[in-house]
C-alpha cells in the first residue's frame, strides 16, 4: 500500500477488487518532518499502542 492512496482511493479499489467495501476506520498519526519509511519515536509508538487499544474497545462496544 502506498501513501500515495488516499481513504476513498483504498476504499474504491477494494469496491473494484472484492465487489464490496470493508468496513473501515481511520486512524492517523500526523507526523512532523520525515523521511519515508522513517519509524516512529518511542513517545509516538506508545501512543499508537494507546489509540489502536481505544480503537478496539471502541468498536467492541459499538457493534451490535
Amino acid at each position: 500500500m502506498s501513501h500515495a492512496l488516499g481513504p476513498a482511493a483504498v476504499l474504491t479499489l477494494a469496491a473494484e477488487l472484492y465487489g464490496k467495501t470493508p468496513d473501515a476506520w481511520i486512524l492517523a498519526i500526523r507526523g512532523h518532518r520525515f523521511s519515508l519509511g522513517e519509524g516512529l519515536t518511542e513517545k509516538a509508538g506508545r501512543n499508537l499502542v494507546l489509540a489502536l487499544e481505544f480503537l478496539v474497545a471502541f468498536l467492541k462496544e459499538a457493534r451490535p
